[in-house]
């Protein structure tokens, strides 16, 4: 089952919709998917906790690390493409400047409305 982690410093801006993209290396979704969203303590890439909500996928595009810019950070919660940068650096330690990462926006969706709809 398809799953999305994030480090818990960004779940407050995921609930308020401050945060609507992600930025990943690897991502198996589709537009339209909702995936489940945990937070994680730790690597994000290797433990999961608590889910919070579904990420419904809005778009996927690929980008290289080099072309981050002021509009992307912003969509991640970022004031400035070199804080994003340097959080994707805390992550993924190889990036170079094309690196070919996977640029994610998604409309977050509380948990508890899903559970309603069931």
């Amino acid at each position: 089952m398809k799953k999305l982690k994030f480090y818990g410093e960004y779940v407050e801006p995921i609930k308020e919709h401050i945060k609507t993209s992600t930025i990943r290396r690897h991502f198996d979704g589709k537009v339209g998917d909702e995936i489940p969203a945990y937070e994680t303590e730790g690597n994000p890439l290797v433990s999961g906790r608590e889910l919070f909500g579904y990420i419904k996928i809005r778009s996927i595009q690929y980008i290289r690390f080099d072309e981050i810019d002021k509009e992307i950070a912003g969509t991640e919660g970022y004031l400035h493409e070199d804080l994003l940068k340097e959080a994707l650096y805390n992550i993924y330690d190889d990036l170079e400047e094309s690196t070919l990462l996977y640029y994610i926006k998604f409309r977050f969706m509380p948990k508890e409305s899903m559970e309603s709809e069931e």
